[in-house]
C-alpha cells in the first residue's frame, strides 16, 4: 500500500497517518508559555517551518488545537496530525511532504476577503488579522449575518476595530468583551437580548 493510500485509509478509519511513527521523536516547540504571557507565536512557528526540509518534522504544543495554522502550513505542502493530550495541552505534528494529507477536524473556512473562520468550544472564530482594510469589517459582518442561533463570535484582529461596533449595533451585535495582548486584539461578540 502506498503512503498516500495508507493516509487514505488512516482517514476513513480515524487512525494516525503511517508517518507519525517517524514524528515521535521530534522535539516539539511549545508556544504555551509565549501565549500565557501575551505574546503571539505565529512567528516563531513559521520561522520554525521554514527551516523544514523536504520530509522533515515539526511537531507544536498548544494550548488548543492550532486550526488555522494548521490550514496554513497545509497550504504550505505540510500534513498534520493533531490530539488534545490534556486540559489546555494539544500537541500537534507537521510534516513537510506536499500537504499530500491532513486531519479534516483541522478544517477552518477562509472567506472571500481572506479571513479564516473555524470552531472551538467557545464559539465561532474568525481571524481577520493581516487583511486590508475593509476586509476585516466585512468579513466580520459576512459571518455575524450568517448565525440565526446565540452563538458568540471570537474576532482575532491585531487593533481595536473602531467602525465595527456601530455596524454591529445596526445589526443588533454587542462587543461583550475585549481582550489585549501584545499583537492580538480578541473580541467577544454577542447578539443583543
Amino acid at each position: 500500500m502506498t503512503v498516500s493510500a495508507q493516509n487514505v485509509e488512516n482517514e476513513k478509519t480515524g487512525g494516525p497517518p503511517e508517518w507519525l511513527a517517524v514524528a515521535l521523536d521530534t522535539q516539539p516547540l511549545d508556544v504555551r508559555a509565549m501565549l500565557a504571557q501575551g505574546i503571539d507565536p505565529f512567528e516563531a512557528m513559521m520561522e520554525a517551518a521554514s527551516s523544514i526540509e523536504m520530509g522533515g518534522f515539526l511537531v507544536v504544543d498548544a494550548p488548543f488545537n492550532p486550526s488555522p495554522l494548521r490550514r496554513i502550513l497545509a497550504g504550505r505542502g505540510f500534513s498534520s496530525y493533531g490530539r488534545k493530550l490534556t486540559e489546555g495541552h494539544w500537541r500537534v505534528f507537521f510534516h513537510l511532504d506536499g500537504g499530500a494529507d491532513w486531519e479534516r477536524e483541522a478544517e477552518v473556512t477562509v472567506l472571500p476577503e481572506g479571513a479564516m473562520t473555524w470552531r472551538e468550544e467557545d464559539g465561532l472564530h474568525i481571524d481577520v488579522r493581516k487583511l486590508p482594510p475593509p476586509n476585516p469589517l466585512v468579513a466580520i459582518l459576512r459571518v455575524i449575518e450568517g448565525i440565526t442561533g446565540n452563538e458568540t463570535v471570537i474576532v482575532h484582529h491585531e487593533r481595536e476595530p473602531q467602525m465595527l461596533a456601530p455596524e454591529l449595533a445596526e445589526r443588533g451585535w454587542r462587543i461583550a468583551r475585549l481582550s489585549k495582548e501584545v499583537v492580538n486584539v480578541r473580541l467577544w461578540l454577542e447578539r443583543v437580548g
